[in-house]
This record gives C-alpha cells, sequence and structure tokens, in this order.
C-alpha cells in the first residue's frame, strides 16, 4: 500500500530591501566594487574576496561605488544599539571588547553588511551602535553567553534592535 505525502512547500525568507533605504530597489550592476572596504557585489550579493578585488579593480571597465555598510557608516545610520553596562565590564572590558570585534569579523564573513560603526567607551558603559539589527542582537548574546549577567533586546517596528547587558 502506498502512502501519499503531503507536499509541503516552504518559502525562503527574503531580506526586506524595501525597508533597508540604503540597498538598492531594482538592483545593482553584475559586478560592483566597493572603493572604501574592498567589497564585492557580485550574483546579487556582497562579498569579500581580495584577489578578485585586485583583479577587477585594474581591469578599469568595473563599477566604483560606496557599499551600503560603507554608506551606513559615513551617515552614522545605525539600526542595531548595544549598551554594556556594569562593574564586571569595568574589571573585563579588554576581554569583552575583544569578544564583540571577534563577533563582528564572524559577521562579516557571512554577510559584509554587517559591521560596527562606533564604540563609545564611557567608563563603565560602553555604547555600540551597528549597521544591521541582527548583529547587535548577536554581540548581545555573545556577550550574556560568555559572562552571564542580564541581558534585554527590544526590537521595534522600523528595524531597529535596542540591547542592554548588565552585569
Amino acid at each position: 500500500m502506498k502512502v501519499k505525502k503531503a507536499s509541503i512547500k516552504v518559502a525562503k525568507k527574503g531580506i526586506d530591501t524595501y525597508k533597508d533605504p540604503y540597498l538598492p530597489k531594482e538592483g545593482q550592476h553584475d559586478m560592483a566594487l566597493c572603493r572604501q572596504c574592498h567589497a564585492i557585489y557580485h550574483n546579487k550579493r556582497w562579498s569579500f574576496n581580495e584577489s578578485l578585488y585586485s583583479r577587477k579593480r585594474t581591469h578599469g571597465k568595473t563599477l566604483l561605488v560606496l557599499c551600503p555598510a560603507c554608506q551606513k557608516i559615513r551617515d552614522k545610520y545605525a539600526e542595531g544599539f548595544v549598551t554594556l553596562k556594569g562593574g564586571y565590564l569595568k574589571e573585563h572590558k579588554k576581554d569583552i571588547l575583544n569578544l564583540v570585534k571577534n563577533e563582528e569579523d564572524k559577521a562579516m564573513g557571512l554577510n559584509p553588511l554587517e559591521r560596527i560603526i562606533e564604540i563609545k567607551d564611557r567608563g563603565s558603559v560602553v555604547d555600540i551602535t551597528t549597521t544591521h539589527e541582527k548583529l547587535a542582537q548577536r554581540i548581545g548574546k555573545k556577550v550574556h553567553k560568555a559572562c552571564q549577567g542580564e541581558l534585554e533586546i527590544k526590537w521595534t517596528h522600523d528595524k531597529m534592535t535596542r540591547v542592554v547587558w548588565e552585569r
């Protein structure tokens, strides 16, 4: 006896380009290079490949632009806000900031548009702004996992995340 399997359709989650004013609505050319960070736009995605960048850069016909992340950093357009605070932070600030930088490097390997815009050190409080809300969330979770403490994550309807960690 044969059993008929029900077909299940799973929709891929797309990036809401209409919500991000820095992502082009109509798409870019087939190949574009960021003149600041050397990211490459190819096959409808941004990535890092230094050897391909130097080959295409000397080619002369490739479009030179500022990638969306570099534009956000230039304009200080943040979608993620992380606040780290407390006595534990003051004692272990160097280690925690290294953890934050490592998380940024990991995120940039997956998506070059996720970057830290600025880190403001105000003694017992560190404020971090990011170009992407998911990076802020990952930074907060990583610090919480490594150092325990209290973690609060708040999302807004306009694609912003506020993360507060304290110990």
